[in-house]
């Protein structure tokens, strides 16, 4: 069965939400007229980009049904998502997933733990932490005498993931509810900074890299996923039904990405990209998407 992640229902041009695309062919009937109809009555209303991102992802966080996972809309996993069936294949082992079930929620693109060293004693922040996975596997490489900080800006995200610490037991690590593009994390405190597939759904990511560069010690390092476009979006494929509740939306092209990154004042290592998540998610060979894996670091 083919399964894609299901990260954000209106696609993200310019500040804009496109009500005009559609739910997945596997949709039950009548569950994608509800979705555009609810945005764009939003869009009328002037709601943001981020206030639609907060809605949806806070009734994920709760389990309601929602336009990120479309649950009860077409079944068990929703009819675009089911991400988290395929955290093994973005490099989660099997003992990672089962000793923090209740944290994996499917939305991401990468394993940002694994992409580079974390030592005892660091102090690790996540930008975009949801239910903590990225969070708790950290805690156990930085051990008792480290920190983790996740950060979100959803409120019922951040009250399941302290559930999470509660239910699992770890001590080293605390939830901050706030903005990625404004951290609420004290400047050259943070040894690494990890995300997963969150800074494509910012709509002002030069900021988010100024931030996570302040907030890092000299020398400090990003380990993140995310996606990101290898080429532009013909019109067409905004339109595609099959690219609904992807993070595809609020992507820039990865020259841009990287321009940016480095505008903050970073080094950049690309250490691994699949290109070929247009076909391994959507089925579609023609769409020109990465999912980037990399390192930035501060200068000394």
């Amino acid at each position: 069965m083919k399964k894609v992640f299901c990260l954000l229902l209106p696609f993200v041009f310019s500040g804009t939400v496109h009500t005009n695309s559609y739910c997945s062919c596997s949709c039950s009937p009548g569950c994608c007229e509800s979705s555009v109809k609810q945005l764009s009555e939003k869009k009328e209303d002037s709601v943001s980009i981020k206030e639609i991102v907060k809605q949806e992802y806070g009734k994920v966080a709760e389990g309601k049904p929602n336009n990120v996972t479309g649950s009860l809309c077409c079944g068990t996993g929703g009819c675009c998502g089911g991400g988290s069936d395929l955290s093994q294949y973005l490099g989660y082992t099997a003992e990672e997933l089962s000793a923090v079930p209740d944290a994996n929620l499917g939305l991401g693109c990468g394993h940002p733990v694994s992409l580079g060293n974390i030592n005892e004693g660091d102090t690790v922040l996540d930008l975009g932490s949801g239910a903590g996975i990225d969070c708790f596997l950290a805690a156990k490489k930085v051990g008792t005498t480290g920190n983790i900080i996740g950060v979100d800006m959803t409120e019922a995200m951040i009250q399941k993931a302290r559930d999470n610490t509660q239910k699992y037991g770890f001590e080293n690590v605390e939830f901050r509810l706030g903005e990625i593009e404004n951290l609420p994390v004290a400047s050259n405190s943070v040894d690494i900074v990890i995300s997963n597939c969150v800074i494509n759904l910012s709509e002002d990511k030069l900021k988010v890299f100024k931030e996570a560069h302040r907030v890092l010690k000299p020398g400090g390092k990003m380990y993140v996923s995310d996606v990101v476009l290898l080429a532009p979006l013909s019109t067409e494929q905004k339109n595609d039904s099959n690219l609904i509740c992807a993070c595809v939306g609020g992507a820039i092209l990865k020259k841009e990405y990287i321009k940016k990154l480095e505008m903050a004042g970073f080094n950049i290592e690309i250490v691994g990209e699949d290109a070929e998540i247009g076909k391994t998610w959507f089925g579609n060979n023609d769409l020109q998407i990465s999912s980037l894996k990399f390192i930035a670091y501060k200068k000394l």
